[in-house]
């Protein structure tokens, strides 16, 4: 019990970060950080390097019989060059693991062979003295030819253009030398493992940061996916029936005035490749750009309900941009669930002013209109209205308002910022 609670008392910084490294891995599981499982091997390590240590001050302090340090010097002269290992192959991606492994195999198998008393590396005398053999510089030789490993990935990474990796491999060299210049005729140094351990645990948060960033890209990647799904769904939009409508329309031009089918076809033509072309372009168009879109689908809509439709335009402003289809998609709206739904004639007006900060953009319809507080835009009976306040918020920082009341018809409002 003595001996736990000295060991407690002066190991405690070095027992604190293992643990708090082990809390921390163990919650963060989920993230899967690449060799995380070395980590928590030199958890291990670096606690019976800490055992080790301060047993040897246990040892002096008790008197013991001088062949327990034996055991101590294997064990600090192993461990400390494969933490030097375990290291180097978290940070690089070594190929050949084995052949960089030699000189820790070699250092471990003379560290073991030196139980016999050999004295190679390391030797006791009775009265708890050192003995450095001809080998006791030797760990130290192999814990410095992987720091030069780790030396090499630091620069490496700096002419990458890496440098955050960089700086912490840096960080890591600068913890091991100071680790190595501690330690010396094998007396016993209870900073050691705490060093370690402290550079262990700011890689684990760097790992840990650089797995937060990969997570950020990946979640922006799978955004920018959803946004080009949802811009597909804009394809819905050309709706079979419409397609065949016009066809049927074009169809009959073509025996009564030829000259009018040739031009619906052009406005039919300009119609289809806008939309197509705009499904899979995720960047602004010009307003001007968009009304030519709308232009066409207004044009083919009179020609299909002549008399029916008037479409007035109060443009004061054309020099913004809007998400492609956006404006298109509230007039098709205006028409199909508005207009058409009352009979009779109806009117779409298009208006443009600037205002302070933003530019106003309206389209407005004497339409069917509906119960604003009821309806849900799940894009089934007001067909695009949510896709396009989406698209307004995410790509543009503005906003779609909607207004409307039953007989009364409906208002749209967009808010754009000005640039």
């Amino acid at each position: 019990m003595e001996f736990i609670l000295g060991y407690l008392n002066n190991c405690y910084p070095t027992l604190l970060l293992l643990a708090a490294m082990l809390v921390v891995s163990v919650v963060n599981r989920s993230a899967k950080i690449l060799r995380v499982w070395m980590l928590h091997i030199l958890v291990l390590i670096i606690f019976a390097l800490s055992l080790a240590e301060y047993s040897e001050r246990w040892i002096d302090l008790k008197l013991l019989d001088y062949h327990l340090l034996y055991f101590k010097s294997m064990t600090i002269y192993i461990l400390y060059p494969m933490v030097a290992l375990i290291l180097l192959f978290i940070i690089g991606n070594i190929k050949y693991k084995m052949l960089v492994s030699v000189p820790v195999i070699i250092n471990s198998m003379i560290a073991v062979y030196d139980l016999s008393g050999a004295c190679l590396m390391y030797g006791h005398t009775s009265d708890h003295g050192f003995l450095g053999g001809p080998f006791h510089k030797f760990p130290f030789l192999v814990e410095d030819i992987y720091i030069i490993f780790i030396v090499y990935y630091s620069v490496k990474s700096i002419k990458e253009k890496n440098i955050s990796k960089g700086i912490i491999l840096a960080f890591i060299v600068l913890g091991l030398f100071t680790a190595e210049a501690l330690s010396g005729n094998g007396m016993p140094n209870l900073y050691m493992p705490t060093v370690i351990a402290a550079i262990m645990f700011t890689y684990y948060f760097y790992l840990a940061a650089i797995q937060h960033l990969e997570t950020v890209e990946e979640l922006n990647e799978s955004r920018l996916a959803l946004e080009s799904n949802r811009s597909n769904l804009l394809l819905a939009q050309i709706r079979p029936h419409f397609i065949n409508n016009n066809l049927a329309v074009i169809r009959s031009l073509c025996y009564e005035d030829p000259e009018k089918a040739v031009e619906m076809i052009d406005h039919f033509s300009g119609y289809l490749q806008e939309n197509i072309k705009q499904i899979d372009d995720m960047h602004l168009v010009p307003f001007n750009k968009e009304m030519e879109s709308v232009d066409n689908y207004l044009y083919l809509e009179e020609q299909r309900f002549p008399g029916r439709i008037e479409v007035l335009q109060d443009i004061e402003i054309t020099d913004f941009e809007v998400p492609p289809l956006s404006v298109q998609t509230i007039v098709e709206n205006a028409i199909r669930h508005g207009i058409s739904m009352k009979g009779g004639k109806g009117t779409v007006r298009i208006s443009t002013k600037e205002k302070d900060d933003e530019i106003i953009l309206k389209v407005e319809d004497d339409g069917k209109g509906f119960d604003i507080t009821t309806t849900n835009f799940d894009g089934i009976n007001h067909v695009g209205i949510k896709n396009v306040q989406d698209r307004f918020r995410r790509i543009l920082g503005g906003s779609v308002d909607v207004e409307s009341e039953v007989g009364r018809g409906t208002v749209v409002t967009f808010h754009i910022p000005k640039l």
